[in-house]
């Protein structure tokens, strides 16, 4: 399976997965409006893909904020996508970048995590696996990131279509009720709406009140997830 399921018929400045792009439509629009030329498509790997003229190797970019990076520690995903990105390094001859986004001082504030854990596996990425690690700030400052990196690529009529090769480890049914959870309330809250309700079935059939038990779930939150599982779905007028 390659990285790209479809290859851009125009020239294109970079390529986000759909996902990711339906997640962060401001992402998107930021861009666009920066001028940068924007493929949307089914990435196997990676969030973002860069690409550069011939001479120079495209960039593959692993986007996370520091939560998801948490997450991906506890459940050692992060080496699996590691892999991965190694793959891609060494089979589509591209450079991978993991963007942590967010800031570290808030680990040690807001979870129970001791920032030397989360060091010690940002050194083996960075040592061990010569994995760039860049850290943004916040959302904003990984924008202005992605599009300074697609101007020093220069102009996208000059740039070669992506190889495609790389296969990625299917997505299991655990990854993808996390994902469905992670849709409507955020990465740090859907675990936690996991581990209290267990099943999605039981988060949709939960009342406003059964769903304020989970800690960091208020009533305007809890009201929203019981208006999306309890609300008919009416197609939009064309």
């Amino acid at each position: 399976m390659p990285i790209i399921s479809e290859v851009p018929l125009t020239p294109v400045d970079i390529v986000i997965d759909s996902r990711e792009a339906a997640k962060n439509k401001d992402i998107v629009e930021v861009l666009k409006r920066k001028g940068v030329k924007v493929a949307i498509s089914a990435l196997t790997v990676g969030d973002y893909y860069l690409l550069a003229p011939e001479g120079r190797k495209p960039i593959l970019v692993e986007r996370k904020t520091v939560m998801d990076f948490l997450n991906s520690i506890r459940d050692k995903r992060v080496w699996e996508q590691a892999k991965i990105l190694k793959e891609a390094e060494e089979v589509e001859e591209v450079i991978p970048v993991i963007i942590l986004e967010g800031s570290l001082s808030a680990i040690e504030r807001f979870t129970k995590w001791r920032i030397t854990a989360v060091l010690r596996i940002l050194d083996e990425l960075v040592l061990s696996w010569n994995i760039r690690v860049i850290p943004t700030p916040n959302k904003k400052s990984t924008i202005e990131w992605l599009v300074a990196k697609i101007k020093a690529l220069g102009s996208p009529e000059r740039k070669r279509p992506p190889k495609l090769r790389v296969k990625k480890k299917p997505i299991s049914i655990n990854e993808q009720i996390l994902y469905v959870a992670e849709g409507l309330v955020g990465p740090v809250l859907a675990r936690k709406l996991l581990l209290y309700f267990k099943t999605l079935r039981n988060i949709a059939n939960a009342s406003v009140g059964e769903l304020m038990r989970v800690e960091g779930i208020g009533e305007k939150r809890a009201k929203e997830i019981y208006a999306i599982f309890n609300t008919t779905w009416k197609p939009q007028d064309k």
